[in-house]
């Protein structure tokens, strides 16, 4: 890397001419060979490397960006690592940068201040002390340049002359993980909904309760003879390891407006309701083979009628002396990944302590995948395997404050 980044600096400035010259050793060496050179760090099929000095005429600014394919392949829209170089070729930099084109398209002369904006909120996610986040200077004239300095979240400088092979691969390295771990939560659409959240700066804290009661009994109303239509088994697995928190996931949190929450809370109900279902389908399966059909018969799904039990379903454990008795079950359903948290309430943790080693919670994930599955919680697991965290407090005014 270091040769190649030396020989542009060295004699990019050296050649007069306006037009790009394809045959000249640095364009080669640059915009050819250092990218193949780099697929050697980066998948080719999850990443797309592109240099550039100009097309037709040489350029201001010369680039290298490294996209994930899944986010842009454009360095006029999204979110991508880039070398950005001076203008005056006395150095460059290493950035997370995002296409200011989209902005302009947008936003016309309000395009730089909106890209700062969504760049302060990536730097405000982005938990790392090797690169900075103050702005950086290309020295630039046009307007290009100007984009580029605006539209970037995190930096390295580098002096010419003052690097080495192993400062920019660790560098490029630790940009890469940064990026990756973004990108694992983000495509182009997510990214545009961060741009249009963080723009419009949205709140949902006008959503009132009473809105959100109503809604939830008219859509298990209109849910209440939901059924499956293909023949669905939930396939039971262990309870998941602990895995690092991802400190990014919130980005695809779409922040929206009142009719979009309203969507996505009906759209959250119907995935409890069915998941609730398979457990059902789960639980009479489980009893048919334990030789026991008419306890499968009798398995309540209670939650229909009642949802404030603390548990969704009834069904029955028979132990080894051939003894029944109840099993209550709270079903947690997603359509994410089985990591993500869930919410459990302060009703369905007293329900929990007072049934004890009766008390399960199902955790059914991927619910409209073609192989939903689960795990299950019992009341030991509880202590031992689930960190509860506080996330909301009841606040009422004091007596005679």
């Amino acid at each position: 890397m270091k040769e190649k980044f030396d020989l542009l600096l060295r004699e990019y400035l050296k050649d007069d001419s306006k037009l790009v010259n394809s045959s000249k050793e640095y364009y080669l060496e640059f915009v050819k060979n250092l990218p193949e050179d780099l697929y050697k760090y980066f998948d080719k099929e999850k990443y797309l490397i592109k240099a550039s000095i100009g097309a037709g005429q040489k350029s201001e600014i010369a680039w290298l960006c490294i996209f994930n394919r899944n986010v842009t392949t454009s360095a006029t829209q999204g979110i991508y690592i880039c070398y950005l170089f001076k203008s005056d070729m006395s150095g460059f930099y290493l950035v997370l940068g995002q296409g200011i084109t989209t902005f302009a398209d947008l936003y016309g002369i309000e395009k730089y201040k909106n890209i700062e904006k969504v760049a302060k909120y990536f730097k405000n996610l982005i938990d790392d002390n090797k690169f900075s986040r103050e702005n950086i200077d290309l020295k630039g004239k046009k307007e290009l340049a100007k984009g580029y300095e605006a539209g970037t979240i995190i930096s390295k400088y580098y002096e010419k002359g003052n690097y080495s092979d192993k400062e920019l691969i660790d560098d490029l390295m630790a940009l890469k993980s940064i990026y990756e771990d973004i990108c694992e939560n983000m495509s182009n659409s997510s990214y545009m909904n961060i741009v249009d959240n963080v723009l419009n700066n949205i709140d949902l804290s006008y959503v009132m309760a009473e809105d959100a009661r109503k809604l939830l009994k008219e859509t298990l109303k209109e849910e209440k003879d939901i059924k499956i239509t293909e023949t669905t088994m939930l396939e039971k697995v262990d309870i998941p390891s602990f895995k690092k928190k991802n400190k990014y996931a919130k980005i695809t949190k779409k922040v929206t407006k009142k009719i979009d929450y309203i969507k996505k809370a009906k759209s959250n109900a119907k995935n409890g309701l069915l998941g609730e279902e398979l457990v059902i389908i789960y639980e009479k399966k489980r009893l048919t083979d334990l030789g026991r059909k008419d306890l499968a018969e009798e398995i309540k799904w209670v939650s229909k009628e009642d949802d404030g039990t603390g548990y969704d379903i009834v069904s029955f454990d028979i132990d080894e002396e051939g003894n029944i008795k109840e099993r209550y079950i709270e079903v947690k359903s997603t359509e994410e990944n089985e990591t993500n948290a869930f919410y459990i309430s302060s009703n369905e943790l007293s329900v929990m302590e007072r049934l004890k080693t009766q008390y399960f919670v199902y955790r059914v994930y991927k619910v409209k995948a073609s192989k939903p599955k689960v795990f299950v919680l019992g009341y030991e697991d509880f202590k031992d395997k689930i960190d509860l965290k506080v996330d909301s407090y009841k606040a009422n005014i004091k007596e005679g404050g």
